[in-house]
């Protein structure tokens, strides 16, 4: 179930973030370019300049705790695969009011556009699609979709990924394909939000 930003962040349309990539760093400009190109309802503004970004993106070794302002994000996955890990925290509201995106920094010589594709996916989480339930529980789809970015597993094919259960004639990622489920799930959670009074 789709979680929402804060009011005065979904006010704004966009989400300033910091790039910790290390050596994933140039891979996260381009994901970030990538993702304001799939017209989600919200662009991602840069934020290393900011002292408090909505969004901070970093290679990790799998387990790890990230402290924001005393709040703790601890995430534990297996940094060896392609695949990485959002989080975000959330107030009394159930609303995200900051997101870290963990990058898998293990993974034995990923090409750009495996990077470029598990970037664009992790920022989607982080950008509202974040696997909650307005509970507070996880959602065991994980706001994923049958088909595109969000998929839940992707294969390598070529120097791409691909949905493990592709579409026939499908092509591998780059170019970033969006889902129905996606799209409508980002744009109800951007563009409705930013403009509904409350």
């Amino acid at each position: 179930m789709p979680t929402p930003w804060m009011k005065r962040v979904r006010q704004s349309g966009q989400l300033s973030v910091k790039n910790l990539g290390g050596a994933w760093a140039g891979s996260v400009d381009t994901a970030i370019v990538t993702f304001n190109s799939l017209n989600l309802g919200v662009k991602l503004v840069n934020g290393n300049n900011e002292n408090e970004p909505n969004i901070i993106v970093k290679i990790s070794s799998g387990a790890e705790t990230f402290t924001h302002y005393g709040d703790s994000i601890t995430v534990n996955f297996p940094a060896d695969q392609l695949h990485g890990r959002a989080k975000t925290l959330v107030d009394r509201r159930n609303e995200i009011y900051f997101a870290a995106v963990f990058l898998p920094g293990r993974v034995s010589n990923p090409t750009p556009k495996q990077r470029e594709v598990i970037i664009v996916h992790e920022l989607i989480h982080a950008a509202g699609l974040n696997g909650r339930l307005s509970n507070g529980s996880d959602d065991p789809n994980g706001d994923h979709d049958s088909v595109g970015i969000m998929y839940p597993q992707m294969m390598v094919d070529g120097d791409g990924l691909i949905e493990y259960l592709h579409e026939k004639g499908a092509k591998a990622m780059t170019p970033v394909r969006v889902g129905t489920k996606t799209m409508s799930d980002m744009q109800r959670l951007w563009a409705a939000s930013g403009s509904k009074k409350d």
